[in-house]
């Protein structure tokens, strides 16, 4: 009988032993090393003209030893580019490349800093608190140009590049049928009278034509030198012309975004942070 008894101890002993080192009690309420100082802080607008300064109120405490000793502003930039090109001439099809990209042009750096003042305590707050401004460059300020009603070669080769010029203007060619080619060189005055160069075969199911450009001893219906020579001479600014709205089919916009925190140090440079704020600027 004391036997049994003396087993089952030992083996209640054991289990608890073993509960304990999976999930130590003390594990949980034990803090290792420096507090790091509490931060909070509101942004006064998520969106700014670039330049500006941007406002702020910010909370901060310390429950650690360290007395709190700096605050620092800090953020990273963001840039989003959107870019749009058509052509208004095709019948065929819809001819119209367009791009967007968002990538982090500077990496989160230090903006400002402000010295703790003991002044700034609050006992409504239990805090302390002030409020301030952080600065923004008037160089990160929104560019566009959205459908002109003049053209400017310097500022399609500065947004978009050569290469892309010369990839709109050798893609769109491949796909143009004889009916786009009809109405871009009538729309822009090209040639007096396309005809000339189109054939037409009867369509049987529809009883109308079938419009083409004239065939060759293969029967194929490639794009006549005269009209290639003709396409060659276009300026690219006449491809993107809509007669219709009497402006370029262009759109291009860049805008950048902050992602803004605050850092609150205490003298050994132990920090805390806030949350991040997303701030745009215009």
């Amino acid at each position: 009988m004391r036997k049994y008894i003396y087993s089952s101890i030992l083996i209640l002993t054991t289990v608890f032993a073993a509960c304990s080192d999976i999930n130590d009690p003390m594990d949980e309420v034990v803090l290792i090393g420096n507090m790091a100082p509490h931060v909070y802080w509101e942004v006064g607008s998520s969106t700014v003209t670039a330049g500006s300064n941007v406002p702020f109120t910010v909370q901060y405490y310390t429950t650690g030893k360290e007395e709190v000793d700096k605050l620092e502003v800090w953020y990273n930039l963001t840039e989003d580019e959107s870019k749009t090109v058509s052509c208004p001439w095709t019948t065929s099809f819809v001819y119209s490349i367009a791009s967007t990209k968002s990538s982090q042009k500077r990496i989160s750096q230090k903006i400002i800093e402000f010295p703790h003042q003991t002044a700034n305590w609050s006992d409504s707050l239990s805090a302390y608190s002030f409020k301030a401004t952080f600065p923004t460059s008037n160089t990160l300020a929104a560019t566009t140009w959205i459908k002109p009603t003049t053209y400017e070669n310097d500022k399609m080769l500065k947004y978009f590049g050569q290469a892309f010029i010369t990839q709109f203007k050798d893609s769109l060619f491949k796909l143009m049928k004889v009916t786009d080619f009809q109405k871009m060189y009538l729309g822009l005055n090209l040639v007096p009278n396309f005809k000339i160069y189109m054939d037409s075969t009867k369509n049987d199911l529809t009883g109308g034509y079938n419009y083409h450009f004239p065939k060759d001893t293969q029967g194929n219906t490639p794009v006549p030198q005269a009209i290639i020579d003709i396409y060659q001479n276009i300026p690219f600014s006449d491809l993107i012309l809509n007669k219709s709205t009497n402006a370029y089919d262009v759109e291009y916009s860049r805008s950048y975004k902050l992602n803004a925190l605050i850092k609150c140090f205490d003298k050994k440079g132990v920090a805390g942070l806030s949350l991040n704020s997303d701030i745009t600027l215009n």
